[in-house]
C-alpha cells in the first residue's frame, strides 16, 4: 500500500514534470543551437555539437518516458493486484452467504414433513334420533317399462 502511494503522490508526478521540463529545456537547447550554428564562423563543427546536444536529448526525453512508462505500470500492476484480493474476498463472502441460504432452506424444508396434529375425536356425528331403518321389500323387474323410448320401434308384446 506504501509503494501504490508513493507511485501516485511522488513518482509518477516527478516524472510528469520532469517531462515538462525536459521540453523547456529542449526549447532552450533548439534555440542555442539555432544560434550557435547562425553566428558560427566553422558550421561544420556547429552542426557536429548540434547533433551532439540532440542525441543526448532525445536519449534523456526517452529515459524519462520510459521511467515514467515503468512507474505507470507498476502502478497497474499494484492496482490489480489489489482488485484480485478484493475479487477473491467478495467470492469468499458470496459462498458463505450462499452457503447460510441454503442451511437456512434446508431448516424451511426440514419442517415441512413434521406430523400434522390429528383431533382424536369422529369427524362425522351421527344424529341424535335416529330413523328406524326400513324393512326391504322386493319388487319386480317391469323389463318393457322402457321399450318404447330409445330405437324407434314399437313391441307388440308378443314373445318370438
Amino acid at each position: 500500500m506504501a509503494e501504490l502511494q508513493m507511485l501516485l503522490e511522488e513518482e509518477i508526478p516527478a516524472g510528469r514534470s520532469a517531462l515538462v521540463d525536459s521540453f523547456s529545456n529542449l526549447d532552450q537547447v533548439a534555440e542555442y543551437c539555432e544560434n550557435n550554428y547562425v553566428q558560427s564562423t566553422d558550421k561544420q563543427r556547429a552542426l557536429e555539437e548540434t547533433k551532439s546536444f540532440t542525441t543526448q536529448s532525445l536519449a534523456s526525453v526517452s529515459y524519462l518516458i520510459n521511467t515514467l512508462a515503468n512507474n505507470v505500470l507498476q502502478l497497474l500492476d499494484i492496482q490489480a493486484s489489489q482488485l484480485r484480493r478484493m475479487e477473491s474476498s467478495l467470492n469468499h463472502i458470496t459462498q458463505t452467504v450462499d452457503v447460510h441460504n441454503e442451511k437456512v432452506a434446508r431448516r424451511e424444508i426440514g419442517i415441512l414433513p413434521t406430523n400434522k396434529n390429528t383431533c382424536r375425536s369422529h369427524k362425522i356425528v351421527a344424529p341424535a334420533d335416529q330413523e328406524r331403518a326400513l324393512r326391504y321389500i322386493r319388487k319386480p323387474i317391469d323389463y318393457s317399462a322402457l321399450d318404447h323410448v330409445g330405437h324407434g320401434v314399437k313391441g307388440t308384446g308378443l314373445n318370438h
